[in-house]
């Protein structure tokens, strides 16, 4: 990439080793009509850090800005960070870090490119100073923002349920963040947040995500939640663009159907016939009698 032109010298390019893509769903169940929006239980939000006296000086570092050894790029903002902090909530930073480890000494806490930049902590424009590390598995730098927050154990958006859910596309970045670089915890926050604000216009892309990343027990109550909403089920099933889907319209029907018995259970040799019972001993008495 750096002889293509494509990222500039001594950038650090991640490498995307998630070969997934989530293609943008076209909207459903419209059809002129008012979206309905379907309740859905979901896991309880994330509760906040219990921070030990380390990590509340490292987020206030954060911050600040300073000692900052590292900026994360993505489309084209820059998000000043430290090392040691990402190499130890990620393995993939981890791994990244160690293998672009520079000969020189680490350097010195001098200055923040955040605080050059006039914004401590949160994203600037690329080009501050310090070694760069670009992020390619987003390309909304709000999902960089989100994902820092949880490494840095800030009480984000994502974890508070009075704030407005952000557009689909961040929480498909943040799903693509949380699996590039192996964070459970970001994972919980974004499933979270994926059930919340649910209307018949975005359920198929939602439950796309759920299949794409993995998350069966939430497309479970997505389903469980359309079945339950008659009036969403028919907005539904009644669009002709459903029967592009049709694994959903099979997840439908099985969750109209229930659950089947066992496949695995053998059926009995013989078939069973209804005993007949023989007729007590002068039960037809004074039968035909005049």
């Amino acid at each position: 990439l750096a002889s293509a032109g494509a990222v500039p010298p001594g950038t650090r390019a991640c490498v995307c080793r998630s070969t997934m893509s989530v293609n943008r769903i076209p909207k459903i169940g419209a059809n002129g009509e008012q979206p309905v929006k379907l309740a859905i239980r979901g896991p309880a939000p994330p509760q906040g850090f219990q921070s030990s006296a380390l990590a509340v000086e490292l987020r206030e570092l954060y911050l600040s800005g300073s000692c900052c050894d590292v900026v994360l790029i993505c489309a084209e903002r820059s998000f000043p960070a430290h090392r040691t902090v990402l190499a130890a909530r990620s393995p993939v930073f981890r791994a990244e870090f160690v293998a672009s480890a520079p000969n020189a000494s680490s350097p010195s806490c001098r200055g923040s490119p955040a605080a050059a930049a006039g914004s401590p902590g949160r994203a600037s424009a690329a080009g501050a100073p310090g070694r760069e590390f670009r992020i390619c598995a987003a390309s909304n730098h709000e999902a960089v923002q989100f994902m820092l927050d949880f490494v840095y154990e800030l009480p984000g958006p994502l974890g508070n349920t009075h704030t407005p859910s952000p557009p689909i596309e961040i929480v498909k970045d943040v799903l693509r963040l949380a699996d590039m670089y192996k964070l459970p915890g970001l994972t919980e926050r974004a499933s979270a947040w994926l059930c919340r604000d649910v209307t018949t216009d975005d359920i198929l892309e939602r439950m796309s995500l759920c299949r794409d990343f993995g998350l069966d027990t939430l497309r479970s109550k997505l389903l469980e939640a359309l079945h339950a909403n008659k009036t969403a089920l028919k907005q539904i099933v009644t669009d002709p663009k459903v029967l592009q889907y049709p694994e959903l319209m099979q997840s439908l029907l099985k969750q109209v159907v229930g659950p089947q018995p066992d496949s695995d259970q053998e059926p009995d040799d013989e078939p069973r016939t209804p005993s007949k019972k023989k007729a007590k001993k002068g039960s037809g008495k004074g039968r035909g009698k005049k």
